[in-house]
């Protein structure tokens, strides 16, 4: 709650501000910061909701479907040939008017891929009055009307489709974890660049200060004598050194700031104080448990089992479209007419119709068989490349988790090697000050301990990458034992 808070009250002061605020975060804030209010995280956000319609627009073709059709009205004045009893035709004025209302209730029928429908209707036909026709109306009335139709031989469609569409809708919820994961990688990447760069500049603002100090020292040694003046120089040359590295890592400090003020989608020139991690936890991940999440948890292992259910339902779809294919229709119901709406409802004449219709292939000159061999190689290639892949990815998975261990091990001896080289970079400091040690020994003292303070920096860095590398290809984390799969 106190992250969540600090993230408004940042996010408050920084749209309220001019320019140039500084504002102090350690990794666990930029990383809430960033799956909060971060563009990835929008765009992830929006590919999620594509991906739920989508599944909604699916489970719509599985429910009844109402429809209402209207025509209001469908006016005709014209002249047209009209056919005689005798077969000659004339030109004849007609001027008439047509309405009609249906309702139709439809559903679909995943066993066997046939349609069900239920309708009503009502027309109305105005015979307006011409100098050949005195003028009437009519209805025609259709109360009841039950119907089916049903493919034969065919590709079932709705049944693939219900075993292929909740598996991508799934994909899709694992996907957008990963993505919020992916952005807490990203976030720990210019986290660690932004604050290497910082601590670097302020190295090189102490080396700069100490180098001051020495060289004003060996500036009074020198002309007392007690000094050659090759090591006034070498101390000079450390002094324009230092000024160097100061205007490098400033430039690196706001060339990486500002990529993490874009990352943060933050548009005001804004300035980020970090905290280096005071070490890092000791956190065991058994490889096993490893790789139990990230079967479970990742979208790449849905996402195989989907691409393979695709590849099955083409080669199933290629050999129904090889052979024969029929339609079956049917309906049954109720019609009656009159002048007015009670006789088109009196009476009622019943009506039935059935239609078989059958496509039978007598020669393609070998397409179908060739499209059906086309689309079981495609299955036979993806199903040996969904093996392959995971294979690839339970080795990913196997080979992060032992690199963690191997990173972890090497932040303790990381952290003890600069312990080691602050010490005796400070004896040897000391015993320069009071002519007890060379030139070179100090440089070579202070190059070491700027070297294994780097080390143990890149140490930290590495240890937090490869953690989170891990929460991203199991999403699970191991620290706080939660699952990182989100809804």
């Amino acid at each position: 709650m106190k992250i969540i808070l600090k993230i408004f009250f940042f996010l408050g002061i920084v749209s309220n501000t001019l320019a140039q605020d500084t504002y102090e975060f350690d990794l666990n804030e930029i990383i809430e910061i960033a799956q909060a209010e971060s563009p990835e995280i929008k765009l992830a956000e929006i590919r999620k909701s594509n991906a739920y319609w989508t599944y909604q627009s699916f489970l719509g073709n599985y429910k009844p479907q109402i429809d209402l059709g209207v025509t209001f009205p469908q006016l005709t004045r014209a002249v047209a040939p009209v056919t005689q009893p005798d077969g000659t035709d004339i030109f004849i004025a007609r001027s008439q008017m047509s309405t009609n209302v249906d309702v139709a209730l439809t559903q679909n029928v995943t066993a066997t891929g046939a349609t069900v429908f239920a309708s009503t209707g009502l027309q109305r036909l105005d015979i307006f009055k011409t100098d050949v026709n005195a003028g009437n109306k009519s209805y025609l009335s259709n109360p009841i009307t039950l119907g089916f139709s049903q493919p034969l031989f065919g590709f079932n469609a709705l049944q693939w489709d219900r075993r292929i569409a909740p598996l991508s809708y799934e994909e899709s919820k694992y996907k957008y974890s990963e993505d919020i994961e992916a952005v807490a990688n990203q976030a720990v990447a210019i986290y660690f660049d932004l604050m290497v760069a910082q601590l670097n500049l302020k190295s090189s603002l102490d080396r700069k200060e100490v180098a001051d100090t020495l060289y004003q020292l060996g500036k009074n040694r020198f002309d007392v004598g007690k000094i050659a003046e090759t090591e006034l120089l070498q101390l000079e040359m450390d002094q324009m050194r230092a000024n160097s590295d100061i205007s490098r890592n400033k430039l690196n400090v706001q060339t990486t700031n500002e990529r993490l003020r874009d990352f943060l989608g933050i548009e005001e020139q804004t300035n980020f104080t970090l905290k280096l991690p005071d070490g890092v936890p000791d956190v065991y991940i058994d490889q096993d448990i490893a790789l139990a999440y990230s079967r479970q948890n990742r979208s790449r292992i849905k996402q195989l089992q989907r691409t393979l259910l695709e590849a099955e339902r083409n080669r199933e779809q290629s050999k129904a479209e090889a052979g024969i294919s029929g339609q079956l229709t049917g309906s049954v119901g109720f019609t009656a007419f009159g002048n007015n709406l009670k006789d088109a409802y009196s009476e009622l004449l019943d009506q039935q119709q059935v239609r078989l219709g059958l496509n039978i292939p007598i020669a393609d000159w070998g397409k179908s068989k060739a499209n059906y061999e086309i689309a079981k190689s495609n299955y036979e290639l993806i199903e040996l490349n969904t093996r392959l892949e995971k294979v690839n990815f339970e080795r990913e998975v196997i080979i992060s988790v032992q690199q963690f261990t191997l990173v972890q091990e090497n932040v303790a001896l990381a952290k003890l090697s600069y312990e080691t080289a602050q010490k005796r970079y400070d004896l040897t400091r000391k015993r320069y000050l009071i002519g007890k040690a060379e030139i070179t020994d100090l440089t070579l003292a202070e190059n070491e301990q700027e070297n294994q303070r780097k080390q143990y920096i890149q140490a930290i860095s590495d240890f937090w990458k490869a953690y989170y590398n891990i929460r991203s290809l199991t999403l699970y984390d191991f620290i706080g034992q939660t699952s990182l799969v989100r809804d």
